[in-house]
This record gives C-alpha cells, structure tokens and sequence, in this order.
C-alpha cells in the first residue's frame, strides 16, 4: 500500500508542475477579464451615440419652431411655434420633450427646450437616464411694407382731402396718407379705390352712400422727404440777358429751340418748342394752339414764375426736373392739354420730378381739362392743388406729397414709383437665427 501511495503521489506532482509549465489557456482569461471594460466602452458609447442623436433632433425642432413663430404677430407667436415644436420633434427611442418660449424687447423669439433619453447599458452602472437641452433665439427680418402713393401732410385744414362727386382715383397697390387731424380730416362724396386711406384723424363725413377704404386714428407715416431733397442755390432774376428777355413767337414763326440759360418772359403762340434745362423768370406761356408740341430735353429747370400750358400743346419730357424756388412758381396744365414727363432715373435729382423748397407758404395752383402722365416724385408739401373738370392723371411710378387735395371730376389711375413712400404693414417676411 505504501508503494501504490507512493506512485499516486508522484503522478500527481508530476500533473502539478506540467499545469504551471502549461501556457496554453492563459489568453482565454486575460481577455475574459478585459472584455468587462470593453463591453462597457462599447455599452456607454452607444447610450451617447443615442443621447446625441436626440439632442440634434431636440435643436432641429427647436430651431424651426421659433424662426415660424417669429414671423407671426406677435399674439401668435408661442402658440405656433410650441405647435411647430411639437410637430417636428419625433419622439425617437420613445423620447418626449418640451419646450418653452420667450417673446424679447428686441423682437426676437428665444425657445429651449429638454428630453430625457433613457439609458440601456450605461443603467447597470447606476445611470439609468440622461437629460438633453436645446437652445435658440430667432431674430425677425424686415417687416412687410405696402407703397403710399399721397401723402397730405396738411394737419389744420378741414378736410385736408375732399372728394367730390364725380372724382375718380384708382390705386388699387398703394396708400393714402391724411395727417390732417381736424374735424373732418376728410370728406367723401364719392368712393375712391385706393388700397387703403390712412386718416390721422378720428372724425370724417361720407355722404351719398360714399364707402372709402377709409381708416381713422390711423398710424399715419411721417413726410418722409423734408430736409432730405437736393438743395438749390436758386439763380437771381434781376440780370435776364436782352437776347432772351420778353421774347414772342407767333403763330406763323418757326420751330423755337431755346439752348440752356437765363429767359424772362416768353409767349409761345406757333405750334412747335424744344426747350432745354435753365432758369426761367416771369411768364412762360404756351398760348391756345392747334396740335403744339413742345418738347423739354432733360435737364433741371429753375421756375422763378408761371408756365401756363393752354389748349391744342402736347408736351413731352424725359430725365426732367422741375424746381419751383418760391409759392409764386407753377405750372398749370389746362383745358385739352396732355403732358408726358418722367424724372431722370440717376444723378443729383434721380426720381424727382416737380419738388420745391421747405418752408413756403401756402399756394393754390389747379389742374383742368388735361391728360397727365407722370413718373417719380411730386414734392409740392405747400401746394393745396385742386383738379378740375374731367383732370386724367395715369402713372406708372408716382409720389406725390401736397397740403391738401381737392378732386372733382376726375379721372386719377397712380401706381407706386421711386422714390417711394412706404409704411410698416403685416409682420417680418423673413427671420433668421440669432444665436
């Protein structure tokens, strides 16, 4: 028995020292021991993989949702944007959010919002969730805007804009501006087709079933044009050259061509003038013909007196400006006259078409029997102009800014032009993040 043991014993050494000599299933267990960290990398890169993934749809939400709410107005804009928000945010890996918003001084519209992403291997260590924030402010861009076409700046008289039976005024893309804010700022004895006619005032009369698109205690905008326009160190009139000074051209002279300069006084009785820019005294009368034409070159023309336009002239003009120095300069276009006349489209007195000094008193001048087509600004601030019997006015691009207006039978067809007049209407037409 004692050798049997023996031999037991020494096989048993022997397996002893060929398993410490053994190499062979060492890898198998350092990796078993490694593979716990790994597998946790691995666990936790995932759960952050989701997390993000959340969060990047969390901020694309929120971002659309306050650039639409932002350009609502403003009573509607959380309520859009919480309904864009909601929405857009897909609740992925059975996610939920929220958001909330905040309406700034400045305009803007702020929003954050938040998710809870829960976590799958992340949760055996103790972390079972992980909470996800978004942020973004959406900034408005410019505000709509509709073209005012008249502006009466006017605030004493009563009315400042009176239409009588018989007037007509089509503007159906532009405003009306009335900043009288007397009793009545305005009175209507027949409907004028404007976009809209915005009256400072609170108190107008309608007569004889009279429905303007008239709106009182209006925001009316401000004369967006004093201080602003080209200043004119107007020429004096007491050195007029002897060669151009109480001149006349009768029925049976020839075409009349005035080069540039200095004239006085001037009767027009044949049927043909070219006249170029220059500085006019006195009376310039175009006298009752059959088929005159008179054609202005373009160029700045400094009226110190009246032009009279009678009966029988068509006048033609393009790239002209007329500067009336004082109340006692005018034009008068009457009875079957027809003028054409367009601003020049660049340089000093780019738009401007007829425009006068600020601060003159108060002058009357009227439009009769005429066919007036008129592009770019009309800045007569001090005329209160009265159109008469059968006036027809079209225009592709007018502005026109008067102390008041008086319309009869007329016939006035005004599309907005350069250099336009404008007022703040709707909300933004555009937006973009601002942080």
């Amino acid at each position: 028995m004692a050798v049997a043991h023996h031999q037991w014993f020494g096989r048993f050494r022997d397996l002893a020292r060929a398993y410490g000599r053994a190499r062979e299933g060492n890898l198998a267990v350092i990796f078993s021991l490694a593979a716990i960290p790994i597998i946790g990398a691995i666990g936790t890169a995932v759960d952050f993989s989701t997390a993000n993934d959340v969060q990047t749809q969390l901020q694309n939400a929120l971002d659309a949702a306050v650039l639409a709410g932002v350009t609502q107005a403003s009573a509607k804009q959380v309520s859009v944007a919480t309904s864009v928000f909601n929405g857009d945010f897909i609740a992925k890996y059975g996610n939920t959010g929220s958001a909330s918003f905040t309406q700034n001084a400045n305009g803007s519209l702020s929003g954050t919002a938040t998710s809870t992403v829960q976590m799958s291997f992340m949760a055996m260590v103790g972390k079972t969730s992980m909470v996800v924030n978004a942020a973004a402010t959406a900034t408005p861009g410019a505000q709509g805007t509709t073209p005012v076409c008249i502006l009466l700046t006017s605030t004493l008289d009563a009315p400042t804009l009176l239409a009588n039976s018989g007037a007509q005024l089509k503007a159906p893309n532009c405003e009306m501006h009335v900043l009288s804010t007397q009793s009545p700022a305005a009175t209507f004895n027949t409907t004028l087709n404007a976009k809209r006619i915005c009256i400072k005032g609170s108190t107008i009369i309608k007569n004889g079933g009279a429905n303007p698109p008239a709106v009182t205690s209006c925001a009316t905008i401000s004369d967006p044009f004093a201080g602003t326009l080209p200043t004119v160190s107007a020429n004096s009139c007491s050195s007029i050259p002897s060669a151009n000074n109480n001149l006349n051209y009768n029925s049976g002279s020839a075409a009349a061509n005035l080069p540039s300069g200095v004239y006085g006084p001037i009767n027009f009785n044949n049927t043909s003038a070219t006249l170029n820019g220059g500085v006019f005294c006195g009376s310039i009368n175009f006298n009752g013909v059959t088929n005159g034409t008179l054609t202005l070159n373009a160029g700045f023309y400094e009226i110190h007196g009246t032009w009279t336009v009678n009966s029988g002239w068509t006048v033609n003009g393009s790239g002209v400006t007329f500067y009336l120095v004082d109340q006692n300069a005018m034009i008068h276009f009457n009875s079957t006259t027809s003028a054409t006349l367009a601003a020049p489209t660049t340089g000093t007195y780019a738009n401007i078409l007829i425009y006068e000094p600020g601060g003159l008193s108060t002058s009357y001048p009227t439009i009769d029997s005429s066919t007036l087509n008129l592009t770019g600004l009309v800045y007569l601030p001090s005329r209160k102009l009265t159109a008469n019997s059968t006036s027809n006015l079209t225009s592709t691009g007018l502005s026109m800014v008067l102390s008041t207006l008086t319309l009869n039978t007329t016939n006035w067809t005004i599309a907005p032009g350069a250099p336009a007049m404008s007022v703040a209407s709707g909300t933004a037409t555009s937006a973009y993040l601002s942080q």
